[in-house]
């Protein structure tokens, strides 16, 4: 078998015949090829307005099925005002039940860092309370009330015990 010249492996491309000058003037292709059924199915899952249905997409991996679904919300939310953010909350009564707090679109991540440098604060705020001068003034006047009440409560007790 002869062996190949280079120029024989190598075939120019002519733009002069072409009808536009952009590949972002042609025409979106068909997201996923000999698969217009499905495509349909899809887009009438997305389009479907009531609550309480789900779209579950089959098929091999790598033919776009992520994409096209992807790009069918996408297209879908533009035209939406963006939903509220929830988060949860300790729920101080009840540990095993978080609060739900729904927020306006885009607070969620606000009030996180918000509350992560509210703790950072307070980590530094409630020790050095304890360590005031006006606390240990305080500790030393309850430790002094408690005190005189144990021996005012022992010397009652001792009388009684010293009439019986």
């Amino acid at each position: 078998m002869p062996a190949l010249p280079p120029e024989a492996l190598y075939a120019p491309c002519r733009f002069e015949g072409l009808a536009f000058e952009r590949s972002d003037e042609l025409a979106a292709p068909p997201p996923l090829l000999g698969q217009e059924r499905a495509c349909e199915a899809v887009e009438f899952g997305v389009g479907m307005p009531h609550r309480g249905y789900n779209l579950f997409v089959l098929g091999p991996a790598g033919v776009g099925k992520r994409h096209l679904v992807t790009e069918l919300l996408r297209a879908q939310a533009a035209g939406k005002a963006a939903p509220d953010d929830w988060c949860y909350v300790n729920n101080f009564k009840d540990p095993q039940r978080p609060q739900a707090l729904s927020l306006p679109a885009g607070w969620a991540a606000g009030l996180r860092v918000d509350m992560a440098q509210l703790v950072d604060e307070l980590r530094a705020a409630i020790p050095a309370l304890f360590d005031s001068e006006e606390h240990r003034a305080r500790a030393e006047l309850i430790e002094s009330d408690i005190r005189e009440q144990q021996e005012a409560g022992l010397n009652e007790l001792g009388k009684q015990a010293a009439a019986q």
